[in-house]
């Protein structure tokens, strides 16, 4: 054989040894069984999640036809053919999951995510643990229940557990928690919200971690300041744990910090925030609600700051960066004029300021330009709200809530361009008349939810609101006929005005929806109307005060949904139900 020849052999066969690597191993006839069984001991129902953007029954067209590493939710290694990833999240997967299940025979698995399931309260077997080479396990809101199996902590390889459930039905010793945290030494991300926990909180994190999230865990005592000093962390959120105590930690934060959302949000927390959160430069959500915080308020370079419910008094400074976009300070002690840096919040999607002791004038152009602003709340504060110039301000066209209880409002020019309204609370102000017709125009596609109790109205003739839902005109100087709500409408509140009338019209009876009625402390005559008590919506009725006469509906004593029934300071006849 010459050498032209033999070279030519040569390279042949390293092509062919070539290629033949480069074609993907098939799936191990095994593993498919075990994949089919595993199939076989569920029924898929359609679920609707929120968590799930895209949920569909992955496993409902595994069959022996095809090759199990193109099923969908299968990934296999392309050398060996073994399965080594199964993502079965958001299956719709109904049936329980026991120690004797052929899921356990793909022992070459990787990674593991079974989340948004309803595995029917199974415990999670201790043969999870078994997996050695498991990187990634997730079984977040799957239904499972009872005791976390100590066997987990063997998973020394993982980087990933995902336990988070949204009820608290699942458990985890204080013991194996801190043996879980020892042992899992390569975790990055670690979520156990709402499992029950009541431990004290491990000093050994692994210094990989970028998310701790242990939400509603039972967690008691003091926060170690060390947690907050781990080298990676991005997320931390220890939320809903009412049983910690202390003031808040003084961990000496630099501005190298990975730190990206702290979350404290109910931690009985005391104190003043530690000056070091102001070297957090990627700080961007901070959460504090509801502790009894006091001190500075931080601004920094946040994105979303969360801190109603503390105990922050004096003035609020302006704040220094143009950055946020979600800011609560409602319910705390905060005492003078608004920074006027709040008109430089071009960012600003939502302001609640509610329940403070500001004061002074606040001029609607503080918000005019705020132009991504959908919701605003400055109820009960000492303010008064000013349009200095009604022509060029009013409040931004983006706003969908907005709040303004005792604000000391006069007119409703400052809400010409808000045309798309979902939820308004004007009560306890100074407006005197009736509702402009542009307003209820504005308000007639949008409005859902209208509160203008304790005002001076002295008309509304009618309710021009084609999807409202509830609807508060108490205590105004309301007179004239009842006016009838649109049939959207579940609570329906006008008592102490002085509505008359000898006849409470029958059209109120086709508000369908309605679940709860107020006409208590007016002037109206006449009777009930018999078909108010066919509504198997209503469960709360008042009417007391009135001058009504007749006899009850019959539908009230024969039995009906009512829960609340007054009548009082009636001439009313009949059966109380």
């Amino acid at each position: 054989m010459g050498y032209t020849q033999f070279s030519f052999l040569l390279f042949l066969c390293f092509f062919l040894l070539s290629f033949s690597s480069s074609i993907p191993h098939p799936c191990r006839k095994d593993q498919s069984i075990s994949l089919l069984n595993f199939k076989q001991t569920f029924t898929t129902y359609p679920s609707d999640s929120h968590y799930c953007s895209y949920s569909h029954p992955k496993t409902s067209l595994w069959n022996v036809s095809r090759d199990c590493c193109s099923w969908d939710g299968v990934t296999c290694d392309e050398m060996t053919g073994h399965v080594i990833e199964l993502d079965l999240s958001c299956s719709q997967l109904v049936g329980k999951i026991d120690s004797n299940s052929s899921l356990f025979q793909l022992s070459y698995l990787q990674r593991l995510d079974l989340s948004y399931n309803n595995f029917s309260n199974s415990h999670i077997s201790p043969e999870f643990g078994w997996f050695s080479s498991l990187t990634h396990l997730n079984i977040s809101e799957s239904s499972f229940s009872g005791q976390i199996p100590s066997e987990i902590s063997r998973l020394s390889k993982l980087q990933s557990l995902l336990l988070y459930q949204y009820e608290t039905n699942l458990r985890l010793t204080a013991h194996d928690f801190k043996f879980l945290i020892q042992n899992l030494t390569q975790l990055t991300e670690l979520d156990l919200s709402n499992v029950n926990i009541c431990s004290t909180i491990p000093l050994n994190f692994s210094s990989h971690l970028t998310t701790i999230t242990m939400r509603g865990t039972g967690l008691y005592g003091i926060i170690p300041e060390s947690i907050f000093n781990l080298p990676n962390l991005e997320t931390l959120e220890l939320s809903s744990n009412d049983q910690l105590s202390g003031y808040f930690p003084k961990p000496k934060w630099n501005s190298s910090a990975s730190l990206i959302s702290l979350d404290l949000y109910n931690c009985n927390l005391s104190g003043p925030i530690a000056e070091s959160l102001s070297n957090l430069t990627r700080l961007e959500s901070l959460d504090l609600d509801g502790n009894t915080l006091n001190g500075t308020i931080p601004s920094g370079m946040l994105r979303f700051l969360y801190l109603r419910g503390n105990h922050f008094s004096g003035q609020l400074e302006d704040f220094k960066s143009n950055s946020l976009e979600y800011i609560d300070l409602s319910y705390n002690q905060l005492q003078g004029h608004l920074p006027k840096s709040i008109q430089n919040l071009v960012n600003l999607t939502v302001l609640y300021l509610s329940f403070n002791n500001s004061s002074g004038h606040v001029d609607v152009s503080l918000f005019s330009d705020l132009k991504h602003l959908s919701d605003l709340d400055l109820s009960y504060n000492s303010i008064s709200l000013t349009n200095e110039n009604k022509v060029n301000f009013t409040l931004p066209e983006s706003l969908y809530t907005l709040r303004l209880a005792a604000c000391g409002v006069k007119e409703l020019e400052f809400l010409r361009f808000a045309k798309h309204l979902e939820f308004l609370d004007l009560s306890n102000n100074k407006l005197q008349g009736r509702i402009p017709d542009w307003a209820w125009s504005n308000w007639m596609f949008s409005l859902q939810r209208l509160n203008l109790s304790h005002y001076m109205l002295t008309s509304v003739d009618s309710i021009p609101l084609l999807y409202v839902e509830t609807i508060d005109l108490r205590s105004n100087l309301l007179q004239g006929s009842l006016p009838i709500p649109p049939n959207t409408t579940w609570l329906f509140s006008i008592s102490q005005n002085n509505l008359s009338g000898e006849i409470i019209p029958s059209s109120i009876c086709n508000l369908t929806s309605l679940e709860m009625l107020d006409l208590g402390r007016n002037n109206l005559r006449g009777g009930i109307p018999q078909c108010l008590g066919n509504i198997t919506t209503l469960t709360d009725l008042d009417m007391r005060h009135n001058n009504l006469s007749g006899n009850l509906p019959r539908a009230f004593s024969n039995g009906s949904s009512l829960r609340s029934l007054n009548l009082h300071g009636n001439k009313l006849e009949g059966k109380i139900p």
